[in-house]
């Protein structure tokens, strides 16, 4: 059986390394992406040029079979004191990343017929707090690109999917820039990994195109 090609668009240690194990468990040739990290693609996929090359360096015996996007730049200040320089760097961070890593796929995807495309939001792609302009306003316009890019591709045959992962995803990062946080209240990475892979291989009957996430806790 022909083995396919997964990209992991801003991977990083916790729920990027939780997915690539679960996709190649799966059979998938797993491709991650970062601007750094041991073990990944160094690629800025906010650099339209790059982000064509690294397309047309995967392997053409193992086509695409889809994205995960992930890319995010976490960013908590008061309004005022926002530069337009910080409010464009969180954006392309976010939503242009998608909008290049979208434009190479799709192709591809639309040539074998089909593929899925997941990206991942948060709270802040549905409601926006204090000191989350940036970090929302961007979450917010990733979220309209998807709905657009669904019902546009949908009838190429290609899945695409908004994550709202509304609460903290437990890892070394979370527990540093959340000091207050507790495992028992944060989503496993393995167990959204798990929930990704089940996305990615809906039938077509039944494709989900919006999916909350949140811990149990967070939930009562």
């Amino acid at each position: 059986m022909q083995k396919k090609t997964v990209i992991i668009a801003g991977s990083s240690e916790g729920f990027g390394q939780a997915l690539q194990v679960r996709f190649e468990a799966g059979g998938y040739q797993v491709v991650p992406i970062s601007r750094s990290g041991k073990g990944h693609r160094h690629t800025d996929l906010t650099d339209p040029i790059a982000t064509a090359a690294l397309f047309e360096s995967l392997d053409p015996a193992q086509p695409l079979a889809g994205v995960i996007h992930n890319a995010m730049q976490f960013h908590r200040e008061p309004f005022l004191e926002s530069s337009p320089e910080v409010f464009e760097q969180v954006w392309r961070s976010m939503t242009m990343t998608a909008v290049n890593v979208a434009q190479q796929a799709i192709p591809r995807l639309q040539a074998q017929g089909g593929g899925c495309l997941i990206f991942s939001g948060a709270s802040g792609s549905r409601r926006a707090g204090p000191l989350f302009s940036a970090f929302s306003s961007a979450k917010f316009a990733l979220r309209g690109l998807t709905q657009a890019l669904s019902r546009e591709h949908t009838a190429d045959g290609i899945h695409v999917v908004h994550t709202v992962l509304d609460g903290l995803i437990w890892s070394e990062k979370t527990q540093q820039r959340f000091t207050r946080a507790k495992e028992a209240s944060s989503m496993s990475p393995t167990d959204l990994a798990q929930a990704y892979w089940q996305l990615f291989h809906q039938a077509p009957g039944t494709w989900t195109h919006e999916l909350d996430f949140r811990p149990m806790a967070a939930a009562l």
